[in-house]
């Protein structure tokens, strides 16, 4: 029992997550983002990072196993995975980037 609410609350956290960086991105596409200002709303998803994508990668490993099962209504997992992975993909490399940028990007005072 506690096994399904963990699996709930992780599936409940990494669709927040995904949403958290998918409607301000369609936002910005749709109209344009022009300057920092409009930038706040991916705050979430930036608060989010450390736990949406544990709960992420919990995610997708439950959907690869469910799909593994190949009971009659695996397919709906398909895309649950397919946009699991995506995110925790570009979570990985947005992680890489901002340590990239921190450590070779430095200013030093002259």
């Amino acid at each position: 029992m506690s096994r399904k609410v963990g699996l709930a609350i992780s599936y409940f956290i990494a669709i927040v997550f995904t949403l958290s960086i998918l409607l301000p991105s369609l936002y910005c596409l749709r109209h344009g983002c022009r300057g920092p200002g409009e930038l706040d709303a991916f705050m979430p998803a930036f608060a989010l990072i450390p736990f949406g994508a544990i709960a992420t990668a919990f995610s997708l490993r439950n959907a690869i196993q469910q799909i593994r099962k190949r009971q009659s209504w695996s397919w709906v997992f398909w895309p649950l995975a397919t946009i699991f992975a995506i995110v925790l993909i570009g979570t990985i490399v947005f992680i890489a980037w901002v340590i990239y940028e921190t450590a070779f990007h430095r200013s030093f005072p002259h």
